[in-house]
């Protein structure tokens, strides 16, 4: 008897290296398919039902959060044809929807500066590590042996954790190890953040989350985000300073766009752990103002003779 998509896709999680949020969002993307073409036999799921896979997605919500359902379904379909439980992925032919949202606005100097002069000490120290190119998740598992100070390069070093008695599992992006520069003070419009002086000063184990959190947490598997809303508190501190309110990954890509100008593409990707460029590109939030601008400079001057 063939084997079904559920049963093969249960496979594909056990024999795969996912992390827990991964695994959780390509059980989404598979209740889906189960909900609306019921559990096919692999070999009978064809390119048809998979262009109507990607129709159904788009219905109710969003080109992008469609397309992070079919970047976390298509992989499957790739592990079968490679295991011979398929001749053909019935994916191949199935592209994303393309986007065509604004060039986002990243954080200016000003409202920055007005960020930290109305947030508290752990919002400033956990603004300054976004603007470092950390992310929410690793940021908020950040413990105080991740933190040297004293080094000659003064850095964070992330890295997964097993869950123990003052400790809940965490596991990286990727689970690629990397640092994070911790300079000594920070700028902003005429605000300065002492860095090192703000993190001396938060208790651990975790450093940038607030006890209560922490404690509800410790010797569980995997805590996607222990505030319970992070975002939310974001917005606060954004809408205290009067600031438009934006996601705090908005500020790794305030990170990526200074070393793109700073030191360049390849240079920049390293720093933000990204495996392509292509990738990093995607964080620059200056590349379309500066392609505009490149191309009213030309047609100013090309048609002249």
């Amino acid at each position: 008897m063939e084997q079904t998509v559920a049963s093969c896709f249960e496979l594909y999680l056990a024999r795969s290296d996912l992390r827990p949020a991964s695994v959780r969002f390509k059980r989404q993307a598979l209740s889906h398919f189960l909900k609306w073409f019921g559990d096919l036999p692999v070999g009978d799921v064809t390119p048809a039902v998979a262009e109507d896979y990607r129709t159904l997605l788009v219905k109710g919500r969003s080109k992008r959060t469609a397309n992070g359902y079919l970047a976390n379904f298509k992989p499957f379909w790739n592990w079968l044809r490679r295991h011979g439980k398929i001749a053909v992925s019935p994916f191949d032919q199935v592209r994303a929807f393309k986007l065509t949202e604004p060039v986002r606005d990243t954080f200016t100097p000003a409202e920055l500066g007005r960020m930290m002069r109305v947030a508290d000490g752990l919002w400033r120290a956990r603004i300054c590590l976004g603007l470092l190119g950390c992310r929410r998740g690793e940021m908020l598992n950040i413990v105080a042996e991740d933190v040297h100070l004293d080094d000659s390069v003064p850095h964070v070093l992330l890295t997964p954790k097993a869950p123990g008695p003052d400790r809940w599992g965490w596991e990286l992006k990727d689970h690629a190890i990397r640092y994070v520069a911790l300079p000594e003070a920070m700028a902003f419009d005429g605000c300065v953040v002492d860095l090192h002086g703000t993190i001396r000063s938060l208790p651990g184990p975790y450093l940038f989350l607030e006890e209560r959190y922490w404690r509800r947490h410790v010797g569980k598997d995997w805590v996607a985000d222990p505030t319970g809303n992070f975002q939310r508190m974001f917005r606060a501190v954004q809408r205290r300073a009067q600031v438009t309110p934006r996601r705090f990954h908005e500020l790794r890509a305030a990170f990526a766009t200074a070393m793109i100008t700073a030191v360049g593409l390849s240079r920049a990707a390293d720093a933000l752990g990204h495996s392509t460029t292509q990738l990093t590109r995607k964080y620059d939030r200056k590349s379309g103002l500066s392609l505009l601008a490149d191309v009213g400079l030309v047609a100013r001057k090309c048609y002249l003779s």
